[in-house]
């Protein structure tokens, strides 16, 4: 009889549970798809005044050195200098609808899009540079990307690399600043390059 108390006890336990999850769920689904409901009838905002980027294409080693390894990342470089780039990695389309309208979602995507492109772009530009030996310039392509707000783990990896091996302990200090300063899914990979 006592195995049937605790039996009737752990199964009303379980279902309690149960119930609470799912109520929490329905309501987390709820949620979300009122949030959707009201980004997708937001107005078109003006999104002339964002911060897009600029590639500073005079400040990078774009020309210096006559190697077929580096053109495509030069020409791709080049090509998006001429796009409008922007830095939404922490946004979601949600986000961007109810900031911006639904609207200037596609283009939003696009220049997101670019910037994913130009972080890419800028760590293959700076590991085709280590190969052929050219740190220095690939130091100042790395830190471009940094400076842009990338977070790929490898701009960091190889930044932090190339400082280490220049013992330069302050600079590699402040990287590591802004590493922990980010707010990106990516964060932990990246803290990760400085326990080494």
């Amino acid at each position: 009889m006592v195995y049937l108390g605790i039996f009737i006890f752990v199964v009303c336990l379980i279902a309690f549970f149960r119930k609470r999850d799912t109520r929490a769920s329905e309501d987390a689904r709820d949620a979300f798809w009122e949030r959707e409901r009201e980004a997708n009838h937001t107005r078109r905002q003006d999104i002339s005044g964002l911060p897009y980027l600029t590639i500073p294409l005079d400040q990078l080693p774009i020309g210096i050195f006559d190697q077929p390894e580096l053109k495509e990342c030069e020409e791709t470089l080049k090509a998006l200098s001429g796009e409008k780039i922007l830095n939404l990695s922490n946004q979601t389309n949600t986000d961007l609808k109810l900031a911006y309208g639904l609207a200037n979602l596609d283009a939003l995507s696009e220049y997101d899009q670019n910037f994913a492109t130009l972080c890419r772009t800028l760590v293959s530009y700076a590991e085709c540079l280590l190969a052929l030996e050219h740190p220095a310039e690939a130091q100042t392509v790395l830190e471009y990307g940094i400076s842009c707000g990338s977070d790929h783990s490898k701009n960091y990896r190889l930044l932090a690399e190339l400082y280490r091996s220049q013992n330069a302990s302050e600079k590699l200090d402040e990287l590591r600043k802004q590493a922990e300063a980010l707010e990106s899914p990516m964060k932990h990979a990246i803290l990760k390059c400085f326990d080494s």
